[in-house]
């Protein structure tokens, strides 16, 4: 038996259009039903939804048995964090806030075991099929997705370095954590934020490497794919699940 191949790190290799969304409802049953639509990837949050590791591994199973890629972004870039979630079966990362290319080196060497880096082994956990995986240390690494998210000018001025990085798989960019920066809070659909973010897709795409948005509207995602994004994230599950109920409520109130 060896390692699962992960079919989203090939299919980001290939360049393909991979549109996701972002699940924060800290849900199994809620990921289960989006995961019946033909969306190419979940982001399943730990930053800013209430998702613990428990919670993980259950959104996991589920989208295990599905067409839909499973992304999990930690609340940090804790290098024990990022073991018990690979010890857990994420195999696809969206690390957040990323500032320079040191942090960048520091969370590949915490996706990968020694001498190359500094993950703890361990082959009693799920990742691992519980043991059964013989070939689980050997290949664990090259089935891992690294995504970093470039969320400030700071991190801008390190992203020509970060993209020579051969280990890192797409650069992610964050309209609203950049706009704060920018000066222009809770603007995350501002020009000058636009013409940043299509700047830093750009140079991406000229590096060869995947580039990726989370859009905060379709007009937005459009002008991010037509500059080279590829991997763009559309909404979530907690919106999509307020503005139907708000628009049901709304058209229930004309009768």
């Amino acid at each position: 038996m060896v390692c699962k191949t992960n079919l989203l790190k090939g299919r980001i290799q290939n360049k393909d259009r991979l549109i996701g969304l972002w699940c924060s409802l800290t849900s199994a049953t809620a990921v289960e039903s989006l995961s019946t639509i033909n969306y190419d990837w979940f982001l399943l949050d730990m930053e800013h939804a209430p998702n613990e590791i428990g919670d993980i591994v259950s959104q996991l199973r589920v989208l295990d048995s599905s067409n839909v890629s499973a992304v999990v972004r930690p609340p940090s870039n804790d290098r024990i964090l990022i073991k018990r979630l690979l010890d857990a079966g994420a195999k696809n990362f969206l690390f957040p806030y990323v500032q320079s290319t040191v942090e960048a080196i520091e969370i590949i060497r915490s996706t990968r075991y020694a001498p190359e880096g500094v993950r703890g082994v361990s082959v009693a956990g799920r990742a691992a099929m519980y043991g059964a995986d013989k070939g689980y240390l050997q290949d664990a690494a090259k089935e891992i997705v690294i995504g970093l998210q470039i969320e400030t000018m700071e991190a801008f001025q390190s992203l020509p370095e970060m993209l020579a990085l051969p280990e890192v798989d797409m650069l992610f960019f964050g309209p609203s954590d950049l706009s704060a920066d920018m000066g222009l809070l809770g603007q995350g659909d501002h020009p000058d934020v636009q013409a940043q973010i299509i700047q830093g897709i750009e140079l991406v795409v000229s590096h060869n490497k995947m580039a990726g948005v989370l859009a905060p509207n379709l007009e937005a995602a459009r002008k991010y794919v037509n500059a080279g994004a590829q991997f763009v994230g559309i909404g979530s599950d907690l919106a999509c699940l307020r503005f139907q109920a708000q628009a049901l409520l709304e058209a229930a109130e004309k009768f």
